[in-house]
This record gives C-alpha cells, structure tokens and sequence, in this order.
C-alpha cells in the first residue's frame, strides 16, 4: 500500500479493518476486547471483514470457557447473516486449514451452493497426500453428514488415500450408510497387499459380516487375505 493509498478512504477502511482482526484473533487480549472487534467487524461486513470474524475460530484463547462462549457468539452471529457470508465462507475454507466451524455456516444454505463450496474443497484436497490431512479429515466429516447420494460415491474415493486415517474414517463411514454400491471399492482395502492397517482390513472384515452382503465375487480371493478371525462361507464373509 503505497502512502496515498493509505491516506484514501479505502486504504484508511483497510487499515482500520486489519487492526479489528488483529485485535479479535489475539488470544491474549481481554474477551471484552475481542468481542467488541468482532462486533465492529460483523457491522463493517465486508467479505475481508467477515473472514477477520471467521479467523476467531482458528484460535484458541487462554480461558476455555470464554474461548467456546465467543466461539458460539461468533457462529451465530455470521448465521444471521444467511447466505451473504457465503462468499466469505469459500474464501476462508480455501485459504485456512481449521474449517469445522466454518462449514456449519452452510448447513442450512441452499444446496446447489453448499456443494459449490465442497466441490471446490474436495477438489482443493483430493485422496492423495498431504502432510497434514487434518483439514480434510474437518472436510469429509462435514460431506459424510449431509443425507446425499452422492457422498458414499465421494468417501469410496478416498479408501485409497495415502493416510490411514482418512482411510479409516471413509471406511467407517461407508459402513454407515450402507450403500452395496460401494462394496468393491471396500472389498478392495482387504485385497489390496499395501494396506497394511490391521484396524482398517478388521473393520472392512467385521462390517461386511454384519451387513451380510454377498462377496461370491472374490470368494477365490478372500481366504488368503482375512486371516483366522474370518471366513468366506456360502459366498458371505462370517466372523469365527
């Protein structure tokens, strides 16, 4: 920013917004403070501004019941805005990792623009690696929620991740929902000799069992990979 663009009315507006955010993201700072930022903020209610208000929630403050107390203050306030704050909400979910909170902000918008906003995520995390997958575990946890054909197709993808606990996460939530669609994709986690999560091919193995669907498919495959706990009998897999 150069010094005329300080003295202009926008830059005197950024400036004035940049220090609100700073003072509502500090944690050291008095909760009255903090509050009182975000209040000015939310009145300001640029897409910048509102984002400054979302960064709250990547905090954590020095007093824990004041932390979720402005945490929920925070949420319910950016609701009231409806689908205005939308465009803010993709632009945070996509610069920031500690999303959960964010998302719940589209819970009850439209649909078509609620999954505008997810696609864009998924695609901003596909199943491939990541050094911490933690902001894709917040996403695939806010996609398993919604009641939606499309999900159990999205979680199958990533059974094959790199990270075993997106791999676990998917496959339990698959279980879940209990769409025989997804059964050779789950099939595959047992078959494939690189999964080497005993917790991931036991959970698979038991979860095939309980839902009692029909694996005659692979039953030439399966004895060699699922071990003493399990058997392939009348082309269903059973737990010993």
């Amino acid at each position: 920013m150069g010094l005329r663009d300080l003295f202009s009315g926008s830059g005197r507006g950024k400036s004035r917004v940049d220090k609100l955010i700073k003072t509502a993201v500090n944690k050291y700072t008095q909760s009255a403070e903090r509050y009182a930022a975000m209040e000015e903020l939310l009145k300001d209610g640029s897409d910048e501004a509102l984002i400054g208000v979302m960064r709250r929630f990547t905090i954590v403050s020095s007093k824990s019941i004041e932390d979720e107390e402005e945490k929920g203050w925070a949420y319910r306030r950016l609701s009231e805005l409806g689908e205005s704050v939308l465009p803010a909400v993709k632009a945070f979910c996509l610069e920031h990792d500690n999303i959960a909170w964010v998302l719940r902000l589209i819970e009850d918008c439209d649909e078509t623009q609620e999954w505008q906003i997810l696609d864009a995520l998924l695609k901003q995390h596909p199943p491939s690696y990541e050094r911490d997958p933690s902001k894709k575990l917040q996403l695939l946890t806010h996609v398993a929620e919604i009641d939606d054909d499309a999900v159990a197709g999205i979680l199958a993808g990533y059974l094959s991740d790199p990270d075993e606990g997106i791999r676990f996460f998917s496959t339990e939530q698959l279980l879940d929902i209990a769409d025989e669609k997804t059964k050779p994709k789950l099939v595959e986690r047992i078959l494939d000799e690189e999964e080497d999560s005993v917790r991931l091919r036991t959970k698979v193995l038991d979860g095939l069992a309980d839902l009692d669907w029909d694996v005659s498919e692979w039953a030439e495959q399966l004895p060699a990979r699922i071990g003493a706990e399990h058997t392939v009998r009348k082309g269903r897999i059973v737990k010993n």
